[in-house]
């Protein structure tokens, strides 16, 4: 049986980093990338300013899509999109996932920072997004491609910052968390805190690498993520038991 994965990404980045995914992953994976405006194929659109318009826009995208099984993977600002896009489908259209994906990112109760990066000024905040995208810093030190990103980054840290979950919204499905090892935005508690947002099984999996860990150990990454799609989709859980105790495993 087939699933489609819907796919968000991280502040300042295109969903259409994902196109390699549908490569590499089994063809009974579907890769559904999800862009948000001011990117990639919405660079025309200005950046959200506001959560709930965005919210509503990609459900309703995810919504449309739903021709069968899904799952939602999301990493960093895209890991709490994703988590409230399949609260929202399950509490306005019944429709559960198959499985949450949230990576490099801490449980919704663990968002708030003491100096929101996207109040900053720029050189400040340049620097902070420096230090969390290290592996990333040679695409940051270009000039033109500063300019191209930036503006879109610090309104994806403004959204997130702002954001609070609701406290009722525990889903139905299973959630799985990633995380790099080296990543110094979250930690252990942090990515521990997903298991109180589902009534199921949760999995915290730990990577090599920093806070992009999805493009540094991107073979690992897939293979976890075809090997639990296709346990869901065949109605098999091997490791709920393990998971329900929260233990983190290195992948």
């Amino acid at each position: 049986m087939s699933v489609r994965l819907f796919c968000l990404p991280y502040a300042g980045a295109s969903a259409q980093m994902y196109r390699a995914w549908a490569r590499e992953l089994s063809p009974s994976v579907l890769v559904t990338p999800l862009e948000l405006p001011g990117r990639g194929s919405r660079a025309g659109e200005r950046p959200a300013l506001e959560l709930e318009p965005l919210l509503r826009d990609l459900s309703a995208f995810v919504l449309r899509m739903c021709d069968r099984p899904f799952a939602l993977f999301g990493h960093g600002f895209g890991a709490l999109l994703a988590y409230e896009i399949a609260a929202r489908l399950e509490r306005q259209y019944d429709r559960v996932a198959e499985r949450l994906f949230v990576s490099g990112h801490g449980s919704p109760a663990h968002v708030q920072r003491r100096t929101p990066l996207s109040r900053l000024p720029p050189d400040a905040f340049l620097h902070e997004v420096r230090d969390l995208f290290a592996s990333a810093r040679g695409t940051i030190a270009d000039p033109a491609a500063t300019r191209r990103i930036l503006p879109v980054m610090r309104a994806d840290f403004a959204l997130a910052e702002a954001y609070r979950a609701r406290p009722d919204d525990v889903l139905h499905c299973p959630i799985a968390v990633l995380a790099g090892r080296g990543d110094a935005s979250t930690d252990r508690a942090a990515l521990a805190g997903w298991r109180t947002y589902t009534r199921r099984y949760c999995r915290v999996r730990v990577f090599p690498g920093d806070h992009l860990f999805l493009h540094t150990a991107a073979a690992r990454l897939l293979a976890t993520l075809e090997a639990d799609l296709s346990a869901s989709t065949a109605g098999r859980n091997p490791t709920a038991q393990l998971a329900v105790a929260g233990g983190f495993h290195t992948a």
